[in-house]
């Protein structure tokens, strides 16, 4: 069959089930994800808003348990994408206000143009690493 325009593409998105048991809060997940945008919480069939929940260092952190259902797996997390690495860069916190980095840029690191970048210095570069830096590029250290 011929197309007009891009060719379709079908998938499925990635899910963890646990079940509720009115205490637990935490669940551990199977995938690296964004922030809390970046999943689906559903729970016994009722969509949960991002801020009931946190997602930190590979955990779900809801504010409150989720309730004990009949049956299992009353919890479902929806991943709505892969996460996307930017190394060096850590945050410290599951609002993203804090962010960490590295003092040694262990690794070539390329700030491409249209991009900018910034770190909180001093910072150090490995013997052998470069860090390249596009034009009308700006890497600032604060």
């Amino acid at each position: 069959m011929s197309y007009l325009g891009n060719q379709n593409f079908n998938g499925t998105f990635r899910s963890d089930y646990f079940s509720g048991n009115g205490s637990t809060n935490v669940f551990n997940l199977s995938y690296a994800t964004g922030n809390e945008n970046s999943v689906l919480v559903i729970v016994s069939g009722v969509v949960q808003a991002p801020y009931t929940y946190s997602l930190i260092n590979g955990q779900i952190v809801f504010t409150q348990a989720p309730p004990a259902a009949t049956g299992t797996n009353n919890i479902e997390i929806r991943y709505l994408g892969e996460r996307v690495s930017v190394s060096p860069y850590l945050s410290a916190d599951s609002l993203g206000i804090v962010r960490i980095n590295s003092n040694i840029i262990s690794e070539n690191v390329s700030i491409t143009f249209g991009y900018n970048a910034s770190s909180t210095g001093p910072i150090t570069i490995a013997t052998g690493k470069v860090v390249t830096i596009a034009n009308n590029s700006v890497w600032k250290i604060v």
